[in-house]
């Protein structure tokens, strides 16, 4: 723990902030640092910073992608801008479940976290 706590003070609001531009759950942060008893301006002030520029990121991604799309099929193109995002969001979600995350990961990761465990018999 004094480790981690020294990390922190050196890396932390760095890390904080890179960790709230994701898209990943604050609690998966927020939980450790807390028992860490990690102060609380010191973890609020990057993770309010790193929301409010992912935040901005997304809207403005947004209007450009409206923009382009206002672009390629005229202000009567909104029914197609929904088709094809409609269209997207399936395919992602049946990428996603239908992908088997496990052999992705023992391909790109290989063996190298796991450990074995020997049962008695």
């Amino acid at each position: 723990m004094t480790y981690l706590v020294r990390v922190f003070d050196r890396y932390g609001p760095l890390a904080i902030f890179v960790f709230a531009l994701t898209p990943l759950p604050d609690d998966l942060l927020f939980i450790p640092l807390g028992i860490m008893r990690y102060k609380f301006y010191k973890a609020f002030i990057p993770a309010l910073v790193g929301k409010l520029l992912m935040i901005f990121i997304l809207v403005n991604s947004g209007t450009l992608v409206g923009n382009i799309l206002v672009g390629l099929f005229g202000e009567s193109g909104s029914i197609w801008g929904m088709i094809i995002t409609t269209t997207l969001l399936v395919i992602v979600i049946i990428a996603l479940y239908r992908i088997d995350w496990e052999k992705v990961l023992r391909k790109y990761v290989g063996d190298r976290g796991e450990t074995k465990v020997e049962t008695d018999r």
